[in-house]
């Protein structure tokens, strides 16, 4: 699939690009806007490092990594906007791309409601 067959939605001038399976519920203030899944689902690699041992019990520091087809996905992306957009994954997928992918950040009220209710920030996410 190619970046420019992809959907998005551009608000005001910044181009918000959906990696998740699902469409996202954004809210700003009284606007609320439905992000679709731009078509592509951004994946990551796990990797277990072993921190320590003791006692025959192993403590291990999960990490995610970026896969080639990802890299390439966001270079795609970054190529074909004339600015850079944001690129909405899972907490996941923002661990294996920092910098490049964020996640989202409930709206106040919204923590801990089931998905289908969920309301997340327009204009804040996390980053690693």
């Amino acid at each position: 699939m190619e970046v420019k067959d992809l959907q998005f939605v551009e608000i005001n001038g910044v181009v918000y690009i959906n990696v998740t399976p699902h469409p996202i519920n954004l809210i700003d203030g009284d606007e609320q806007v439905v992000l679709p899944s731009c078509g592509f689902v951004l994946n990551a690699q796990v990797a277990e490092e072993v921190v320590c041992e003791r006692d025959g019990v192993v403590f291990v520091h999960t990490v995610f990594k970026g896969t080639e087809e990802g890299y390439a996905f966001l270079a795609e992306c970054v190529k074909e906007f004339d600015r850079e957009p944001i690129i909405i994954g899972s907490l996941i997928a923002a661990q294996a791309y920092p910098g490049q992918v964020v996640a989202l950040v409930p709206a106040p009220g919204f923590e801990r409601v089931p998905p289908g209710e969920k309301r997340m920030l327009l204009k804040k996410f996390t980053v690693f």
